[in-house]
Formats: structure tokens, sequence, C-alpha cells
């Protein structure tokens, strides 16, 4: 990892520790819990340069440009979305989906 990129790392590493300080200790565990999830799942390649991805300081142009790769990918996928969307709600009609979290507040994993 290079340098800056340690760098912005703490920076994050940080502002979490701030916003986990004033949470319950039950809240901080799912905090936890989800860096735990994140650190199994591959990383996906961002489609904006690393060095351009400091996202607390964007510039208004760098959230259009960033808005308008999101609305290219929707409407590149709109099919897909659209089935995804029909399929969410018939799950909820139906009364078959999961809850996200365990009774204690836990994340569920699969």
């Amino acid at each position: 990892m290079h340098r800056e990129q340690q760098l912005q790392s703490i920076d994050y590493a940080n502002a979490v520790a701030a916003l986990v300080a004033d949470m319950s200790p039950e809240r901080a565990a799912q905090v936890y819990d989800f860096v735990c999830f994140l650190q199994r799942r591959p990383a996906y390649p961002s489609p904006i340069a690393l060095d351009e991805d400091d996202w607390l300081n964007d510039s208004e142009e760098q959230m259009q440009v960033e808005d308008a790769l999101w609305e290219a990918a929707q409407a590149r996928h709109h099919d897909k979305f659209t089935s995804l969307i029909t399929a969410a709600r018939a799950e909820i009609d139906a009364g078959t989906t999961e809850p996200l979290f365990t009774k204690n507040g836990e994340l569920k994993l699969p």
C-alpha cells in the first residue's frame, strides 16, 4: 500500500473510531461485525482512480461525474434492476424475506 493510501486509511480509521466511541457496546459490535463482513468479500474496482476518491472532499464537479457514472450504469442495466425490484417486491408481498440482522442485532451472514 502506498504511503498516501496508508494515511487515507488511517484518516478513515480515526473517523470511524470517533463515531464508534459514541455508540453503545452493542452498536459498536455491529460496526465491528460489518467490517469483518467487508473483509471477507472481494474488493471491487472503483471506476474512479484512488487518488481521486477522497469522497469526503469531493467537488461539485466530481459528484456530478460520479452521478453520471451511476446513471449510465442504471440505464445500461435497467432491465436487470427492474427484474430485481420486481422479485424483491414479490418476496416482500409473499412474506418470504429474511431479516438482515439476528434478534440480537448481529448481521446475519450466509
